[in-house]
This record gives C-alpha cells, structure tokens and sequence, in this order.
C-alpha cells in the first residue's frame, strides 16, 4: 500500500529553507530602513549646517567690525550707507550664539533662529578674515554629524 503525504526530512527540510528565505528577508529589510535612517540624519544635518552657513556668510561680508566671545558668539557691526543724507546712515549689530542646538541670531533686537540642530559652533578673528567651524547632529537610529569650516572676509571700514 502507498501512503500519500510528505516524510519527516522533506517537512523539516522546507521549514529549514523557509526559515532561512524569512530570515534573510528580515535582513535586507533591516539594512534599507537603517540605510534610509542613515542617510535621512546625513541629509538633515547638511542641510542645517548650510542654513547656518548661508546666513552667516550674508552677515559677516557686510560686517566692518566683529568681536569673538569665548569662540562660540560673534557680534557683527556695520554701517548701512545706503541713504543719499548722511545723518540717516543706520549702524546695525548682529549677534549670533548657540542656543540650546539652535544658532541664534540677533539682528537689531530682532531674534530669529538660522540653524536647527546644531551642536557646536566656533569663531575666530584673524585681521579681516573670520573662520568659522560649524557642526550640525541629527537623527534618533543612527546619528549624524556633519562639519562645515570656512573663512568670510569683512568688507572695509567705510566709505570715504
């Protein structure tokens, strides 16, 4: 008499194979939702970085005068001559400091926020020329950092 139905060693071998099919699903699975974390935190983090970075060079090539405090705050200053009567020339300051991740910048009285997730900042005053080290973190699975460093040359002392 023949019995229909399948051994002992086929089942055991399909559920092996199977195992090893969902297994290896699970990981590629695995690999595109962290690559996709990954780079999400990379893309996130240089963009915030030139966010920050676009402002700043605005400010610091209209700049005349800056004063650096403790590398991680910066006051700009100039003088807007714009205007055709003397007397209405208008002096601006801008200050810009880290505040709680965010680059914060100060722009006569006005505060606004230039840069999200940023985790640290520096300036340094050579002559006319500002360096600036800028490094934005992002992202919850995998962080990411990203560094920006650059020089801004201030524009001269004035009109004569």
């Amino acid at each position: 008499m023949k019995q229909k139905g399948f051994t002992l060693i086929e089942l055991l071998l399909a559920i092996a194979v199977g195992s090893l099919v969902i297994i290896s699903a699970f990981g590629v699975l695995n690999q595109v939702v962290w690559g996709t974390s990954r780079t999400n935190s990379q893309v996130v983090s240089l963009t915030d970085a030139h966010q920050a970075a676009l402002s700043l060079k605005k400010d610091m090539q209209m700049a005349q005068g800056a004063v650096v405090v403790e590398g991680a705050e910066i006051t700009l200053n100039w003088t807007d001559y714009t205007s055709f009567i003397i007397d209405e020339n208008k002096n601006h300051i801008v200050i810009y400091e880290l505040v709680n991740g965010n680059l914060q910048r100060t722009f006569d009285e006005n505060i606004s926020i230039v840069g999200r997730n940023i985790s640290y900042v520096n300036f340094t005053l050579n002559n006319r020329a500002i360096n600036i080290i800028i490094t934005a973190t992002t992202g919850d699975v995998t962080p990411r950092s990203e560094t920006l460093e650059f020089s801004v040359y201030m524009r001269g002392e004035g009109i004569e």
